[in-house]
């Protein structure tokens, strides 16, 4: 029996697997660095910022985990600045 793979946040109908595979290895760093101690709201935050990527062309893996990455830490900076 195969796994089930579980449903992502994609803020539209369409996607790729690609798309998934970028949220799957961004969580993951998220996970191991403990910046997603709020998994839903980074997870969301993540796929949102792969979505709007992907909307904009960009359909290498590495590059829509790095976006997915950035904007989770730069979330994070701005929430820690006073």
């Amino acid at each position: 029996m195969a796994p089930v793979r579980p449903m992502y946040p994609w803020p539209f109908g369409e996607f790729d697997n690609v798309m998934d595979e970028a949220l799957d290895i961004a969580m993951d760093y998220l996970i191991r660095t403990d910046q997603a101690v709020n998994f839903r709201e980074v997870q969301k935050l993540a796929a949102n910022a792969i979505a709007d990527a992907w909307r904009a062309g960009v359909r290498s893996r590495m590059r829509l985990t790095n976006v997915a990455i950035k904007a989770v830490e730069q979330r994070r900076d701005r929430r820690a600045c006073p």
